[in-house]
């Protein structure tokens, strides 16, 4: 009982801790440098601009629906850290908003811009799919990719990131989906990195457990 415990509390850290990073680096490296996401992130952006619809609509909306589908697979648990990642990135994001950028402006050289928002993004995100929540729609997508098909995290990140990039050339200069190209394929590794030292883990204790199994058969 203590040992569920220890790793639920493990999990909800991770969760806050990747969200708050998020919206950290969202604000003051994404936002603040004009760097755009790919994503479902950026598909609310798309959105907004083609059709006027609001991400405080579409968010909820896209975002919930691929929840409840990940629910399915990863159990309701998932749907509980998914809705603390949300929460928890909301209330910070409005905390760094009234705060005001911490961070100097890097528009004079937008390749620093873009590295610092994938580092940013990646940390943030890959914290949060190893404590066990989704810090968005596209984790979902790439979570289930990653358990149905066996297709690695951020491989998925940059299908779905590119789609929606090429997509937003309607409303982005051809500069600005350039770096944030960079933003992504450095966040979607770091978040590889990070899911796979979890997955390690994992597979770690099931060796042991059946390492285990096997001695207590050859003992009896």
């Amino acid at each position: 009982m203590r040992y569920i415990k220890k790793e639920t509390l493990k999990s909800i850290l991770l969760i806050m801790i990747g969200a708050t990073i998020l919206s950290f680096g969202s604000y003051n490296f994404n936002y603040q440098n004009n760097v755009t996401e790919g994503g479902v992130l950026g598909l609310l952006l798309l959105m907004q601009q083609i059709f006027n619809i609001s991400p405080s609509i579409t968010s909820v909306i896209i975002d919930f629906s691929l929840f409840t589908i990940g629910t399915k697979f990863f159990g309701k648990r998932f749907l509980l850290y998914s809705v603390l990642s949300t929460i928890t990135f909301s209330t910070t994001y409005k905390i760094w908003e009234d705060i005001g950028f911490l961070i100097p402006s890097f528009k004079h050289n937008m390749l620093i811009a873009s590295i610092l928002a994938g580092i940013g993004v990646g940390v943030g995100v890959g914290l949060v799919v190893r404590g066990g929540g989704a810090s968005g729609g596209d984790d979902v997508i790439a979570l289930l990719c990653n358990k149905l098909i066996k297709i690695k995290v951020n491989h998925v990140y940059l299908a779905t990131d590119a789609i929606v990039l090429f997509m937003s050339l309607v409303y982005l200069d051809l500069k600005q989906v350039f770096f944030s190209i960079i933003a992504v394929t450095i966040s979607g590794k770091i978040i590889s990195i990070i899911y796979k030292d979890e997955e390690d883990i994992d597979d770690s204790r099931e060796d042991n457990e059946e390492s285990k199994k096997i001695d207590s058969e050859i003992i009896y």
